[in-house]
């Protein structure tokens, strides 16, 4: 019989000790490990460069341009000066306006467009590109700017109506570094994922994703809502909207002007910061704030005369400079209007909206007063629209938007030259478009205003809707700019209810990369914003296409055809300054086989007119379009890459329209076409080749024969 075999008393504790490590996965739960599980799929590190997978901008590493922490008014001056002197060939840095006789014929001073507190006016970038840039074309001596080019469309860009609202200038402030660093920059692989210029704003592709390139939906789920707002890969998520073409951003600055007005009250902000919630607002006041400028409203004594030596009365001082705009200002809505001149309600319900004082002057000399209101309308039936108004435009800063508004007009023909303008709010993750001071009232333009909301609301993933809809105002900037200057105006409410007023710190990054593409696009649209919406309506531009390098088909000799399927419904231009391919022919040099798209940008770009071909053509959508085409005259003694793309504009000057959208070309292997001479000079050079080929055979031959006669002679003998 055999003995047991008995464990020794260490073996008998690593079984226990295994056995326990085996049941308390199943005591707690879990059959696989104690630990939390690794990501299945790829991480950022994975796929991008170390800089973007952890959030670094390729610019000045200060934690405000970095946007990890807040601009204050100087820090934020300061670096547009930086930012003015660093690229002057692109922009300029201002500070309110030189003043002159402005358009309503009323002198102005600079000084009249400084802040009542703190005497400061609102700072602002002229920007644009060309040749000669800001330093160019016309000089504007009441506005204190150059670079003023009656062929440019205007777009002006205003952030901070509200002191509280302080991404409404870190978002502009975003745009004015991205311009600053990529203007120029061709071929930069944003993202460091090995492509170029492959996911720009929006969904550029229609595929109804706006990662056009795929990268944020290739990471694990644990990665792909990098800005927390529960949406996946989603508007200023990590690997959306982040590979934009700096071709295109470059042509953009070339073809416009631009007015970059960051922060407009500064005297408010400035309040906001330094006294009413202090410098981590977040914390103390991140719903609440100082909302107005510091214009004085408080009276002394019983005589309506202002204190101008008091300090800020926080009961009753300060303008709502979004309620002081002369469109509809005298039927206050969602307004406190006056009861006296200069008079504010003290501690009323609605002090954060006063809309400023009443104007008691007769402004037309007609012995009335306030008969013709800012409404469009010829109230008093004397002929005139608008004459005489009741208020609005009384504040240092809206004298300024008006100012710089209404003196602006390069091409001599009385209007305001800005056709697209846009304000930065916050918060309510909204884009707003007129009218703000009706409700059930719609706009002439209504179906063009929603069009652009609907892009710009998909750009950001917030909802689009009339102003009115969200309440109604009276006075305020877009309403002013479109009922008055027929500029499609948007107002951009930045942020949702968990950020407030004074978002935390982290949250900047994320909010300002998420509104970044719509300073782009009303920069773009600025040409002519009605022709573009209802092109886009109809589909138009995204029903038309050129032909792709797998379709094109070369010629043995001669021109190369480049087509393109254009919708009927598209009022295209046979101007060679409209409509043309853009084409060059890229070649590396013996010593270069990386040859790419940073060595590329200095190959010049030719243009080839487009012709109709009398042709049809099948659209994107299956419906007939015509068949234009453009003959590029490519040399047949010519071997390399031909670069192609197609810019279309309209009859009435919209332009450009893009095909492959966003500064991307296509691109076509181009093989040797010439002949190598006619029969004369080829039979010559066969006859060449021949002689050398057989002369040398003969020689060969010969020292062969010569050769082996030598070798028959006796060998001579050996010494020893």
């Amino acid at each position: 019989m055999e003995r047991p075999v008995r464990m020794s008393r260490s073996r008998r504790y690593k079984a226990m000790f295994g056995l326990l490590l085996f049941i308390m996965p199943l005591l707690t739960g879990s059959l696989v490990t104690i630990q939390d599980e690794e990501p299945a799929g790829l991480s950022p590190e994975d796929i991008w460069s170390y800089d973007y997978a952890n959030n670094i901008f390729p610019w000045d590493d200060d934690d405000r341009n970095q946007f990890n922490a807040y601009h204050d008014y100087d820090s934020m001056k300061t670096r547009m000066q930086e930012l003015a002197e660093q690229n002057a060939d692109i922009m300029t840095f201002q500070e309110g306006l030189n003043g002159g006789l402005n358009a309503r014929g009323d002198p102005m001073t600079s000084d009249d467009y400084e802040g009542w507190f703190y005497g400061h006016s609102s700072p602002w970038m002229k920007i644009t590109g060309g040749e000669e840039g800001p330093h160019g074309g016309e000089c504007n001596a009441f506005v204190g700017d150059c670079g003023n080019y009656a062929d440019r469309p205007d777009v002006m860009l205003v952030g901070n109506h509200h002191a509280r609202e302080w991404m409404s200038y870190e978002v502009p402030m975003l745009f004015l570094e991205t311009v600053a660093y990529y203007y120029g920059r061709i071929g930069i692989d944003n993202d460091g994922d090995g492509q170029v210029s492959e996911d720009p704003w929006g969904d550029s592709n229609g595929d109804g994703q706006l990662d056009d390139d795929g990268d944020c939906l290739s990471l694990d789920p644990l990665y792909q809502d990098t800005n927390g707002d529960g949406t996946p890969c989603g508007t200023g998520d990590m690997g959306v909207d982040e590979d934009f073409s700096e071709q295109w951003l470059t042509d953009l600055i070339d073809s416009r002007e631009i007015y970059l007005i960051p922060m407009l009250n500064v005297d408010g902000n400035r309040y906001d910061r330094e006294e009413f919630c202090g410098e981590d607002a977040w914390v103390s006041c991140q719903f609440s704030g100082w909302r107005k400028n510091l214009r004085d409203n408080t009276h002394t004594g019983s005589t309506p005369i202002p204190d101008i030596d008091e300090e800020v009365d926080e009961g009753c001082d300060g303008v709502d400079l979004n309620r002081n705009y002369q469109f509809e200002w005298g039927a206050p809505l969602g307004a406190t209007g006056p009861l006296f001149p200069g008079f504010c309600y003290a501690d009323g319900p609605n002090n954060d909206v006063y809309n400023g004082p009443v104007n008691y002057e007769d402004n037309d000399d007609d012995g009335l007063i306030n008969e013709d209101h800012v409404d469009g309308k010829d109230d008093d039936g004397d002929g005139q629209i608008d004459e005489d108004w009741m208020g609005g435009n009384t504040e240092p800063e809206t004298k300024f938007i008006q100012d710089i508004t209404e003196m602006n007009d390069d091409d001599g023909d009385g209007a305001s030259d800005f056709a697209a303008t846009l304000t930065w709010h916050a918060y309510s993750d909204l884009v707003l478009y007129p009218w703000g001071h009706c409700q059930g009232c719609s706009t002439t333009d209504e179906a063009e205003l929603i069009y652009h909301g609907a892009v710009m609301a998909e750009m950001t993933n917030y909802t689009n809707m009339q102003s009115s809809d969200l309440y109604p105002t009276t006075g305020d900037f877009c309403d002013w700019h479109y009922g008055v200057h027929g500029s499609f105006c948007y107002t951009i409410e930045i942020g949702g209810n968990d950020d407030g007023f004074h978002p935390q710190p982290e949250k900047i990054r994320h909010l300002a990369i998420r509104n970044l593409g719509v300073a782009f696009y009303m920069t773009e649209i600025a040409d002519n914003p009605v022709e573009r919406a209802r092109i886009g309506i109809e589909a138009a531009d995204a029903n038309q296409w050129l032909i792709h390098p797998s379709n094109l088909t070369l010629p043995e000799t001669g021109p190369v055809p480049i087509t393109m399927c254009i919708d009927p419904v598209f009022p295209w231009s046979q101007d060679i300054n409209a409509s043309h391919v853009k084409w060059r022919i890229v070649t590396p040099s013996r010593q270069q086989s990386d040859y790419g798209p940073r060595e590329w940008q200095y190959n010049d770009w030719q243009r080839s007119r487009f012709l109709d071909s009398g042709l049809k053509c099948t659209l994107n959508d299956g419906d007939n379009g015509s068949l234009i085409v453009s003959l590029v005259p490519v040399p047949d003694d010519t071997a390399g890459k031909l670069h192609y793309k197609a810019t279309i504009g309209t009859l009435s000057g919209t332009f450009p329209f893009q095909y492959p959208a966003q500064g991307v070309y296509h691109e076509k292997s181009i093989p040797w076409r010439a002949p190598f001479g006619n029969t004369i000079c080829a039979l010559f050079l066969f006859l060449m080749v021949a002689g050398a080929v057989w002369g040398s055979l003969g020689v060969a031959v010969w020292k062969m024969k010569s050769s082996g006669a030598s070798d028959d002679s006796p060998p001579e003998e050996e010494e020893v």
